[in-house]
């Protein structure tokens, strides 16, 4: 599980009436008369929308009596008018502090102030409000950035030399995840000073906290402390580790376990990214729910680079050139800190690329300052020509602003505010806009989520209805909150249920314009992370927009063919064949699979098999891509070299084996650099005792059932049995009942059988948790296919009878060649020996004319190859879920699953089938005279196919004439099973290899009337 964070209590209880009245008035609504009159229109709106006004909130009680309206107005405006005076005062003390000495406190206090009072005081308070925001928004993006660092930072960081080396290793990537990060990765040595202060604090708190935890343990703090111990406790004392190691004991007894941010060990991906690692992604989404939308650093260029650098106060020299050859003096001695210093410097030192720039610095800042100016004038934040050269108040910021725009606009205040003609004053609406926006979204977001279906709509009954409804919500997420709301822009839209309708409507339609214009630019060609968040997206709005319905329609579909391509490629990477090693060897095998999957009625993946060349494409280019992948990632993990080294460790080999194994067995058909390496064949040859140990421990795990619930069981059980082992020899088994000398561990053989049975017990009670919700599909899967095999078994045995078509069984003798066939020289006759047993088979088919087919015969032969795939299928399905539910002595909770396991599986029978000897002996001798007209194009054959499989099922069909000639026309079906088949020779050969031998089934009709023969060969391996 992630951690969540806990919703942060409100704080309205500071709020009075005369606040609420001042939100609501503005500052054109003071006086006695318009406050007489915007009053009656604010209750007014409530009567007609069925409310009353003690429902939208408890302090406007009284608000709408008759005459107490006219008490409230008198004294109003002295009343607002001094606490303005008041809030200013405190207002310009906290502008006077620094950015770093600003206090939460300060920011929370007077930024609530603020918002209620502003609308009212604009004059006196919109250029220090808006100040105030802009420093308390810095400061918690700069608190966020360096968050960021502590956690990449998270162990050993016990001095400034090794932050300063660190930081030097993750900068030139963490740099570009946002305009804070670059400045910190800047000034590095500043940057150590302040993250180790901040590394001190946070083990402070996290002490404090994860004790009081353990003291009154509440399981709903586990998750956000262990999430802190996760990324900050490698930074503390012995003793706090000690304690975050206790609180997650006892986290985990309540099944609470915290799972740390990236990607599964899969070594056919790329190494994890530090942003992956830190979960960066998505502690920018928990920042969010702050306020505070972080986007990625959009200007990296040596102008932006070199327009900061200049503003260092600490520069001695005056022109702007001059400084900026000093600046990259300075910079050029650490040029790692950004990627553009690495043209600009050459051996500590300028290069002739950067004397260039210095030189030019100025006329490229001035073309990048009339781009920054047209945008800002474009989004009208600022624009001095019409005289709109002010500082904006909080109600007048534009409103159609998308996280995108922000990111861009405030990359470019980052870098050119100073430089720029009125850019410190654009830049002030530019920061403040985007808060707004943010603290604005995180209250839309709420009350959109709760009222989904009602956003749409403008007549007067659907403004009633909605009005309704908002205000049972608010008192719903009010109540939620122990009684106040989670902050104060939800208040505002709860105690304002008129303009809520139209602020919530308007969000939502900016919404829908801005996830059109994703949906137009990436719906087509999807990755998987813009099906989740655009789908997301989609299911959210589109109960509310019928604009998005189309788009997110074709967004649903390319994502459904890109998630079915996805479920395709591991079924047939798990199938270990090299069917994805080219375009070819993958459109061939898929018009095969897609023919199967078409004649059983399977629809899993019949979309893509509509477009088979496309999903080909897919699959097989990042099959190849991962191939590349997983070569590098071989080589550099030096897997090899350590299997070897640690080959007699079994322990060592547990640990690393199953991993590297399962990617060697799905990728190394397919991928040719792998097999010409012989890489994954050394991996499999060093962990070859691990697996053949594994083996013995499986076994022992079937003949202990019963025994492995708990180890006071097993370790009786287990000498038992190895006592017995002894006294029959057997070696294999025996030897997991003695210390491994090998690995010079010096251990007992009893102590070796505790570690056994202790490690059994653990498996299976593992096992116990994962088994009963993992077979839980697939024990329904085969409750429903057994069914449909049935119906089908039924109708394969109704059309035999009707078509007169007889199974029997084809005796075999030691040979391997059918006794029908061993005394009879007859060259008619219907089998004349051959055994299918080709490893490389093809399918031929024989330019035949008059073959007289009934169609009875043709669906009786269909339906019966068709079945006994089927059987095929389930029959090892059945072996697979059998296996699984062997410890279902030791695990009560698959008892259920198990037996319906059992139960469809005991009952599996395949069609019935009949012995079959026929015996030819003749002495006669007969002289004939026989004319032979043969047909030309009987020997004719076309090569229809070839594929490199095992057979498991072949059918032939055999016409023979009693006038001319025989003709066979043979087919070949194919299981993609990974079962054990017997082994074949080629098809055409009489002569059968050294295989063992194996039975075959034959159906044969005869119609006396026509005097035609009519057989059907089936040989299967289960």
């Amino acid at each position: 599980a992630r951690a969540v964070k806990r919703q942060a209590a409100g704080t309205q209880n500071s709020i009075d009436e005369e606040h609420v009245l001042a939100l609501i008035l503005k500052e054109d609504g003071l006086s006695e008369q318009e406050c007489k009159k915007k009053l009656k229109k604010y209750c007014q709106e409530l009567t007609e929308a069925k409310l009353n006004i003690e429902q939208v909130h408890r302090k406007l009680k009284g608000f709408c009596e008759d005459g107490k309206a006219d008490t409230k107005c008198k004294e109003l405006k002295a009343n607002i008018e001094k606490k303005c005076t008041t809030i200013k005062g405190k207002l310009k003390e906290a502008i006077k502090k620094k950015i770093q000495i600003i206090t939460d406190k300060d920011c929370k206090e007077n930024e609530q102030q603020c918002l209620f009072l502003e609308g009212v005081c604009s004059k006196e308070l919109k250029d220090d409000c808006n100040t105030l925001r802009n420093k308390c928004y810095q400061k918690k993006r700069d608190k966020v950035a360096e968050e960021v660092l502590l956690r990449a930072l998270r162990s050993d960081l016990n001095g400034s030399v090794i932050c300063e080396k660190k930081l030097k290793e993750i900068c030139p990537v963490m740099g570009r995840e946002s305009d804070e990060l670059t400045n910190l990765c800047l000034n590095q040595k500043e940057t150590c000073k302040n993250i180790l202060i901040e590394k001190d604090k946070k083990c402070g708190t996290l002490k404090t906290d994860v004790s009081a935890a353990l003291g009154s343990f509440k399981k709903e703090t586990c998750l956000e402390l262990l999430e802190q111990c996760y990324f900050y406790i490698g930074n503390c004392g012995d003793d706090d580790i000690i304690k975050c190691i206790e609180l997650g004991g006892k986290c985990q007894e309540q099944n609470i376990a915290y799972m740390p941010p990236g990607p599964d060990f899969d070594p056919t991906r790329p190494e994890a990214t530090i942003a992956e690692d830190i979960g960066l992604e998505e502690f920018y989404k928990k920042v969010e729910e702050d306020g505070v939308f972080i986007g990625k650093n959009h200007l990296r260029d040596a102008t932006a680079l070199l327009a900061l650098l200049i503003q260092d106060s600490s520069l001695k020299k005056k022109d702007d050139k001059e400084k900026c050859e000093e600046a990259l003096q300075k910079s050029c001695k650490n040029p790692h800190e950004h990627e553009a210093l690495e043209s600009l410097c050459k051996k500590n030192g300028l290069s002739n690329d950067g004397t260039k720039k210095c030189e030019e610095l100025q006329n490229d800042i001035n073309k990048t300052c009339k781009i920054f100016t047209s945008k800002v004038t474009n989004n009208r934040l600022f624009d001095p020509t019409k005289g709109n050269n002010e500082i904006v108040g909080w109600e007048g910021l534009p409103t159609f602003l998308s996280n995108e725009d922000c990111a861009k606009l405030e990359s470019y205040c980052f870098y050119f505010e100073k430089k720029c003609p009125d850019g410190e004053n654009a830049c002030k609406n530019i920061r403040a806009t985007c808060y707004k926006r943010g603290l604005d979204a995180r209250a839309n977001k709420v009350l959109q989520e709760n009222m989904r279906g009602m956003l749409h709509g403008s007549n007067k009954s659907w403004l009633e209805k909605f009005q309704q409804e908002l205000v049972k919500v608010c008192e719903k997420l009010k109540k939620e909150n122990k009684g106040s709301f989670s902050n104060d822009e939800l208040f505002i839209l709860c105690v304002q249920p008129a303009k809520a309708a139209r602020l919530l409507t308007h969000d939502l339609r900016m919404k829908t314009i801005f996830l059109r214009q994703q949906l137009d630019q990436k719906r087509d060609f999807p990755t998987d992370k813009n099906c989740k968040e655009l789908g997301r997206k989609c299911q959210d709005l589109g109960e509310d927009s019928k604009e998005i319905t189309w788009p997110c329609h074709t967004l649903e579909q390319q994502c459904n063919r890109l998630g079915t391509t996805e479920i395709l490629k591991q079924v047939l990477l798990d199938e270990h064949k090299d069917t994805l090693k080219d375009q070819e060897s993958c459109v061939k095998y898929l018009k095969e699979k897609c023919n199967k999957w078409s004649r059983r009625g399977d629809d899993r993946f019949s979309f893509v098999c509509v477009f088979q060349n496309a999903t080909c494409e897919l699959m097989v280019k990042d099959v190849k891509d991962r191939c590349e992948v997983f070569k590098k990632n071989i080589k550099a993990s030096y897997i090899i070299e350590f299997l070897e080294n640690n080959t007699n460790k079994i322990t060592t080999l547990e640990r690393n084996c199953p991993s590297w194994h399962t990617y060697c067995n799905r990728f190394s058909p397919n991928c040719p650099g792998l097999t010409k390496e012989n890489s994954c064949t050394k991996i499999k040859k060093h962990r070859e005792p691990f697996y053949k140990r594994k083996a013995l421990e499986d076994a022992l795990k079937v003949e202990l059932q019963g025994k492995l619930t708990d180890k006071s069981k097993c370790e009786p059980a287990l000498k038992r049995y190895c006592t017995v082992a002894g006294n029959v020899n057997n070696a294999s088994i025996s030897g997991l009942c003695k210390a491994n000398t090998k690995d010079n561990s010096g251990k007992s053989d009893e102590d070796a059988r505790k570690e056994l049975c202790e490690k059994l017990v653990k498996e299976v009670e593992e096992q116990c948790k994962a088994l009963p919700t993992e077979l839980g599909q697939p024990a329904a899967d085969l409750k429903k296919d057994y069914k449909t095999y049935e119906e089908l078994k039924k109708r394969a045995e109704e059309a035999m009878n009707k078509s007169s078509l007889v199974l029997s069984l084809i005796k075999k003798n030691e040979s391997n060649v059918s006794k029908s066939n061993s005394k009879n020289k007859d060259k008619n006759a219907v089998s004349n020996g051959l055994q299918d047993t080709t490893k490389h088979v093809k399918i031929l088919r024989r330019g035949v004319k008059d073959v007289s087919v009934t169609e009875l015969e043709a669906k009786a032969f269909d339906l019966a190859a068709e079945v006994f795939g089927r059987y095929v299928d389930l029959k090892e399905r059945c072996n697979k879920l059998e296996s699984d539910c062997r410890i279902k002595e030791d695990c009560k909770d698959l008892e259920e699953v198990c037996k319906k396991i059992n139960k469809a599986c005991r009952n599996l029978k395949p069609l019935e089938v009949k012995p079959h000897e026929t015996v030819t002996e003749s002495t006669t001798t007969t002289t004939t005279t026989t004319t032979t007209v043969a047909d030309p194009k009987a020997t004719e054959c076309k090569s229809l196919q070839t594929t490199d499989t095992w057979v498991t099922q072949t059918s032939t069909h055999t016409s023979t004439s009693t006038i001319t000639s025989t003709i066979t026309s043979k087919i070949t079906l194919t299981s993609t099973r990974r079962c054990k088949p017997t082994k074949c020779t080629t098809g055409e050969e009489d002569d059968a290899g050294d295989v063992k031998p194996s039975e075959g089934l034959r159906m044969s009709g005869w119609n006396v009337m026509r005097g035609v023969i009519v057989a059907m060969v089936i040989s299967f391996m289960i």
